[in-house]
């Protein structure tokens, strides 16, 4: 009986080593798979690697805990999969442009960093985008492929990040720089966060250099949007080619404005009102009114430095503001060199039309010639209104984009330009038709009706001018 117990006992210990070695041999075996993995995947970070050349497949793993997704945007398609604590991405060309190079900022807490991507080349950082950290990749003419991780204190050239807080590591076997829908992927360690807010940012010019310093010229487009990587993938690594994947998802989501952003549109506004609204009016005033009372000198002084001029300085003054900051270089592009510019000139008129206004010459008070002072108020102004015109529009058309890292302004912004720059200079030429009733009023010679020579009489102490 005691023989028995010994023998059952003898038993139930080789059934327990028995599934001890089974265990520790399954366990030898997936720590080879992943230092076959780490084999494959040993790019450095911010380094040029060698992609392939045909259609390639990445690791698959058998855990059911693998998740991704996709999501495509007008250029290029982005998947993503999520293996443990890595995710593997992949940015793929649409085929719509030729490919330069493709970027990509995650950051699924804070969307707020997205002029720092898309401005990274054109300048349009914010304070609160500085040092955020993003990956860039652009094929080599050797058919490697160059990862740089770079980051910016401001709105400057980024630089390379040598120790960024995710190490971003090229995939060159997953890689495939043939045809027209080129791919680069890139591995890094995962955020826990199954909803990713990608910025991603598409260039069609090659830097045509491996170094991960390399200069890169401005996107043709970008943008933030957002990938779920909830999707359960099973036991396969997910579509390798998210242009094809038929459950990719699309669209783009809203960004806050950030501070400077929203000084930016209060410049662009309250210039446009000083400048193209106040300004025209003033000057309009003139032209018309002054062959009809001898009140228009108060009118217009009125508007033309009392409402213009506080509207016109504020509106100046947010727009370098927003320079400032946005740690922007001041006086770096010819919207801003001309904002100065044509900000200088105004101030030069409104000294000369005082000095029109209070300081007459005899060629004026005896001989009642109009002197050259006055023509010269006329062109500055009509020179200052047009020159206006041209630098509202750079501003909404080109320096918005450019500065904002956000879509061109509606069409309707230009529509309403083209009206403006039309009916303005009608409306001045129209009041030219009133000169021979003016200069009449201000010869004494002439045979004028007698309500004009009534008129003249009134105010003739008081030269028309500034128009």
């Amino acid at each position: 009986m005691r023989s028995g117990y010994i023998l059952t006992l003898l038993a139930l210990c080789s059934l327990a080593a028995t599934r001890a070695d089974g265990d520790r041999d399954g366990d030898d075996h997936r720590h080879g798979g992943d230092d076959d993995d780490d084999a494959k995947i040993g790019v450095a970070s911010n380094s040029t690697s060698t992609a392939g050349t045909g259609t390639t497949t990445t690791n698959t793993s058998n855990s059911t805990d693998v998740t991704g997704g996709s999501v495509c945007t007008s250029y290029m398609c982005i998947s993503g999969v999520v293996n443990g604590s890595t995710t593997t991405y992949t940015l793929q060309s649409t085929g719509q442009a030729d490919l330069g190079w493709m970027a990509m900022y995650l950051n699924a807490s804070y969307i707020g960093v997205y002029p720092s991507l898309t401005l990274f080349i054109c300048r349009g950082f914010g304070s609160t985008m500085a040092n955020t950290p993003m990956v860039i990749m652009w094929p080599n003419s050797d058919g490697s492929i160059t990862l740089s991780q770079r980051t910016a204190p401001g709105e400057v050239m980024p630089t390379v990040d040598s120790n960024p807080p995710r190490v971003a590591t090229a995939d060159p076997s997953a890689s495939d720089l043939t045809g027209s829908t080129p791919k680069m992927t890139f591995t890094i360690p995962s955020n826990g966060n199954a909803a990713q807010t990608i910025i991603w940012a598409f260039g069609t010019t090659n830097p045509n250099d491996a170094a991960v310093d390399a200069t890169l010229e401005q996107h043709i487009d970008s943008g933030p949007t957002r990938i779920d990587l909830s999707q359960s993938l099973g036991g396969n690594s997910g579509n390798q080619n998210p242009v094809t994947d038929p459950n990719a998802t699309s669209g783009s989501i809203s960004v806050p404005l950030q501070p400077f952003q929203k000084m930016i549109i209060a410049h662009g506004l309250l210039c446009t009102i000083g400048f193209l609204v106040l300004l025209p009016f003033g000057g309009l005033l003139a032209r018309y009114a002054r062959t009809f009372t001898n009140t228009w000198f108060t009118g217009h002084w009125i508007v033309q430095f009392g409402l213009a001029g506080p509207v016109i300085v504020t509106g100046v003054g947010l727009g370098i503001g927003a320079v400032a900051k946005a740690k922007a270089p001041h006086l770096d592009d010819d919207h801003k060199k001309w904002g100065i510019a044509i900000f200088v000139l105004y101030f030069m008129q409104i000294a000369l039309g005082a000095i029109i206004h209070y300081v007459k010459p005899t060629s004026w008070t005896v001989g009642r010639r109009r002197p050259l002072q006055n023509y010269m108020h006329a062109v500055f102004g009509i020179l200052i209104i047009g020159l206006a015109f041209y630098q509202v529009r750079s501003g909404f058309h080109t320096e918005w984009p450019r500065t904002s890292g956000r879509p061109p302004i509606s069409n309707a912004a230009n529509v309403v330009w083209y009206v403006w720059v039309v009916v303005v200079p009608v409306l001045y030429l129209v009041g030219l038709a009133l000169l021979p009733r003016q200069f009449r009023q201000e010869s004494p010679h002439s045979k004028a009706p007698s309500d004009e020579f009534t008129m003249r009489n009134r105010y003739q102490d008081q030269p028309s001018y500034s128009d």
